[in-house]
């Protein structure tokens, strides 16, 4: 039996979606010890691993978060929210390894310091990437660019000319970075910022290469293992009008702003304008409640209960749906330009699986045309299942154990 630590920042998708790989590291018989909010302390003892809180760092919230609406506000977040503290989770975390004494860290990768405590510790780590892979690569647009992949000899000066905008838009991070490996006594990190807390042993990306730009010089750390399946304890309880919804009398169109991003005047009522003048069923998979017309049933439902009935989801764009979508053959339609949300309506796009809309508040008008073109152009609904037959070909639970338990031997 390995012990692994792991390190999560107290953002709701990024430590629920780390759930499935303690959960299927505790039942293949190893100890995980977690460092997380305390806010996830539950979540974390479901999985069967030990929750040990944060100590010198902070407890930040997710408030402010759903305001990033400008690169100049996601730029701030990053260097404030997820680099800030990274000496501090740094410190705790060292703290850990001295009393856990872990075989390796797993960590995803914006939990800045958890990569610099098992770096000064001399200790094997992973991370996974739950988002758009943040590798550079000059045949490919940079990472928050949000622009399309293309290879002529114009679009890739334009690549070149933009990865120095975000290189100098960066350097405020790139201090604080250093100053943190410098708190560490490492040396400053070489190469993009972006990249300081994605593992040089090995790295889990959740999506296919299907779904991602091309890349040439991938490092062979780099592991595709398809889309996180969520982990959920609890049986589903479908809620009331379940069976006739999903009874296939007519197409089912499903909602959603993901945990993050929820204020329901971004998509989801612009999207009931629109599909209510569409022969549809609507489904609004939401975290508050929504103001919903006669027919349109709003509740909790997990997206592997609500995905494998749907005709196409709507979404403002958060990583783990879409590419669940997708695993189930789903075509998307895609708001929201905000955080990483354009690079990855732009491989919405770019898969030829769904339509971009471009903006975080789109028109019912807008709504209403994107969805027709998914429905009626059988284009979209062919190239998601491509796709689906690709992420079939992954089990990104048993992958990731398989890779962890390779590292540490």
């Amino acid at each position: 039996m390995a012990t692994f630590l792991f390190a999560t920042t107290p953002v709701p998708a990024h430590t629920w979606n780390a759930q499935t790989f303690a959960a299927g590291l505790t039942a293949a018989g190893h100890r995980v010890v977690w460092y997380a909010g305390d806010a996830f302390a539950r979540d974390v003892a479901r999985t069967g691993a030990e929750f040990r809180p944060f100590r010198r760092a902070t407890q930040p919230t997710t408030r402010g978060l759903d305001q990033l609406n400008t690169p100049l506000d996601v730029l701030d977040a990053f260097r404030s929210y997820f680099i800030g503290d990274a000496a501090a989770r740094a410190s705790d975390l060292t703290s850990l390894i001295h009393s856990e004494r872990p075989d390796a860290l797993f960590t995803e990768s914006l939990c800045f310091g958890a990569g610099l405590a098992a770096e000064a510790a001399g200790l094997p780590w992973a991370s996974f990437g739950d988002g758009p892979l943040m590798y550079a690569e000059a045949d490919t647009p940079p990472f928050g660019s949000g622009l399309p992949f293309r290879t002529e000899p114009r679009h890739l000066r334009r690549n070149r000319v933009v990865s120095g905008v975000v290189r100098r838009g960066m350097r405020p991070a790139r201090r604080s970075y250093d100053r943190a490996r410098a708190d560490a006594g490492l040396p400053p990190q070489r190469g993009p910022v972006l990249q300081a807390n994605q593992s040089p042993h090995l790295h889990l990306h959740a999506a296919v290469p299907g779904f991602e730009y091309p890349r040439a010089h991938l490092p062979a750390h780099v592991h595709f293992i398809g889309a996180i399946q969520p982990f959920r304890p609890e049986p589903f309880e479908p809620p009331p009008g379940w069976a006739e919804l999903v009874a296939g009398r007519r197409r089912l169109a499903v909602i959603t702003q993901g945990t993050l991003r929820d204020d329901p005047r971004e998509l989801i009522r612009p999207a009931l304008r629109a599909l209510a003048r569409l022969d549809v069923d609507v489904l609004v998979l939401t975290s508050r409640p929504s103001e919903a017309p006669p027919g349109v049933t709003a509740a909790y439902v997990p997206y592997e209960q609500a995905l494998p009935h749907a005709s196409v989801l709507l979404t403002n764009g958060g990583f783990t749906g879409v590419t669940m979508a997708l695993a189930h053959g789903v075509p998307v339609v895609q708001a929201g330009v905000t955080e990483e949300k354009s690079d990855i309506g732009a491989r919405v796009a770019w898969s030829g699986a769904g339509v971009r809309l471009g903006t975080s508040r789109p028109s019912a008008r807008a709504v209403r045309r994107a969805v027709r073109r998914v429905l009626e152009d059988p284009q979209y609904a062919t190239r998601a299942a491509v796709l689906q037959e690709e992420f079939a070909r992954y089990d990104s639970g048993q992958l990731a154990i398989t890779l962890l338990e390779d590292l540490i031997r």
